[in-house]
């Protein structure tokens, strides 16, 4: 059986979704609908003609050719857009919005982009950009806000690309965004940090963009590394629950004795000593520089790690790996194998996926709900994961 081409991937809490070329929409994991709940290997959704997709943490929604959007899953505060707060087990059309070519979705938000550049929003009242912290289970404008171009949602902040000025964003002040003094952004505002942004990926509570040199900066939480700024060893344990941000422990390894026949090798003129163990506080910065080894043209950013896809088409990953048990984390790009040759990237709180250049996708990490696609509830957990390519 030859695989189907895939347009854009989207993945969410132990979900994942393709659309394909021919405008059909397969899911697979955790997919909250009524006819499966779980499923190891990908489904059809039963709507035609999609043109854009969404996958929040636990909703999806889709825009079709007709500018109508259709969501299900979690409705906590109303993100799925159809006045109450009642989850939907099947794909049910968002009233009060048309002309729809993008949408996009958050934690407990969604955002949808019109063929003339206005962004709607509905969900959580703190996130939706319409001025006023009320519930919002219904679509209402942005603004003011110029047309917009494209749009980029993480967990609780969303951002309107525009033409020919910077970036505005709203919602939650958690990502290093916005000044630190405010409260919730109720409406767009134009962020500084986002000044020649190419690129750009939010996690949960972290930022990061790409500028036209390719250099990547990192803003936010660093709890797991996820900045990529590398100011603490890959085995560190960090704390960010502390009054003066974060903490965190590990062991010298330069402080090895040379007679220990597992000692890492060490830098010359360190002086030998006994394993020391270093525990340092960090305060939460902004303007963090990853300095990749290859220019990176693509970003995707989720609970507590980053991934890029550089020029050369390789995968890679920063911050944790896993969200709990066999926790690893890397503070600097770690290369994901079998990703050689992506296009686009995605990532989730414990899994991610990649789009190949030959339309195919490819995942890796926690399996519990069969969202890597395999056909199997195996989970790849292992430090350095491969990507493994999804079974039709």
């Amino acid at each position: 059986m030859v695989d189907p081409p895939v347009r854009a991937i989207g993945v969410g809490e132990h979900v994942t979704c393709a659309l394909l070329e021919v405008g059909e929409v397969r899911c697979w994991g955790a997919l909250h609908l009524a006819a499966t709940s779980q499923s190891s290997t990908p489904i059809s959704i039963g709507l035609t003609d999609v043109v854009s997709l969404g996958v929040g943490t636990r909703h999806v929604c889709v825009a079709r050719g007709d500018g109508s959007v259709w969501c299900w899953g979690r409705n906590s505060d109303g993100q799925l857009g159809d006045g109450t707060t009642t989850d939907l087990a099947v794909p049910t059309q968002v009233t009060g919005v048309t002309g729809i070519v993008e949408v996009v979705a958050g934690g407990a938000h969604t955002c949808a982009r019109d063929r003339d550049g206005a962004v709607w929003c509905w969900g959580h009242p703190d996130c939706v950009g319409h001025g006023e912290s009320t519930p919002t289970r219904r679509p209402g404008r942005v603004a003011p806000l110029p047309a917009a171009s494209r749009l980029v949602a993480g967990d609780d902040v969303t951002c309107a690309l525009l033409a020919d000025d910077r970036p505005r964003c709203w919602g939650f002040n958690t990502t290093g965004l916005f000044n630190r003094r405010l409260g919730p952004v109720l409406r767009p505002i134009a962020s500084p940090a986002l000044a020649g942004a190419m690129t750009l990926a939010l996690g949960s509570a972290h930022a990061c963009v790409a500028q036209e040199d390719g250099v990547v900066y990192c803003m936010g939480d660093d709890q797991f590394g996820q900045l990529g700024d590398q100011r603490v060893p890959d085995d560190a344990i960090c704390d960010k629950h502390t009054p003066d941000g974060v903490r965190c422990k590990w062991t010298d390894p330069y402080s090895v004795p040379t007679s220990d026949p597992e000692a890492p090798t060490r830098p010359p003129d360190v002086p030998l000593a006994q394993p020391v163990v270093i525990e340092k506080s960090f305060p939460e910065r902004q303007g963090l520089v990853l300095a990749a080894a290859d220019r990176t043209v693509a970003l995707a950013a989720g609970y507590g790690r980053t991934c890029s896809i550089t020029q050369s088409g390789a995968v890679q990953c920063w911050g944790q790996q896993y969200h709990s048990g066999n926790e690893w984390a890397h503070r600097t790009p770690h290369t994901i194998a079998g990703t050689e040759g992506a296009v686009a990237v995605a990532v989730a709180h414990e899994h991610a996926c990649a789009l190949m250049k030959d339309r195919s996708v490819r995942c890796w990490g926690y399996n519990r709900s069969g969202e890597l696609g395999t056909g199997e509830w195996t989970e790849n957990l292992v430090a350095s994961p491969t990507a493994t390519a999804v079974r039709w």
